[in-house]
């Protein structure tokens, strides 16, 4: 028999505070825009790494590889910076916002969690790692995006402190799409 498996990745998930100023910030300043899907406020997220579809017998070596990584870092402060797309700017394939604050400790965090779970066959993605909080994908709309969108706002709200990140399942079709599966605390 199959053994099950769940789509998982590594995340730290923006507190609630940030996610309703980024909700807000949609509402008010996008609501014009035609999107094919818009990220549920409550999935507001930076990736740390896509894991794929892992089996459920191997979840808990996951958890005890990504446990040590997490002991190798001390809490550090992140931030919302502007706004960015991913493919062309007029009809972006991706609407997000980037990240900002002690972006080296997030590049090092990182780096464990690859350097962790790639004994396990985990592997990086090949491009270069961009962390950001995706807010739309798709643009559908008929007219190009006007570049008022990719200009600063005041909503980014005060950093936060990071001092944990996550393991999320991805369950399609529900809202949230994302179900926090273990939290690990940053040790060090």
């Amino acid at each position: 028999m199959k053994d099950e498996s769940q789509r998982l990745f590594t995340a730290i998930a923006l507190p609630d505070e940030h996610k309703k100023k980024l909700r807000h910030w949609v509402e008010q300043d996008l609501n014009h825009l035609s999107f094919r899907k818009w990220s549920d406020f409550r999935d507001y997220h930076v990736t740390l790494q896509f894991l794929g579809d892992v089996e459920t017998s191997v979840i808990p070596k996951l958890e005890q590889a990504l446990v040590h990584a997490a002991a190798e870092h001390r809490p550090f402060t992140l931030g919302m910076g502007e706004a960015g797309f991913f493919g062309r700017e007029d009809f972006p394939r991706v609407l997000w916002r980037g990240v900002t604050g002690q972006r080296e400790s997030l590049d090092q965090l990182h780096q464990s969690i690859l350097r962790a779970t790639e004994p396990l066959g985990f592997k990086p993605e090949e491009r270069p790692y961009r962390p950001h909080i995706t807010v739309a994908r798709s643009y559908t709309g008929g007219e190009p995006v006007s570049a008022s969108v990719w200009q600063s706002n005041d909503r980014s709200g005060e950093p936060w402190e990071v001092g944990e990140f996550v393991l999320y399942a991805t369950r399609m079709g529900q809202k949230p799409m994302y179900q926090i599966i273990q939290t690990f605390p940053l040790m060090r």
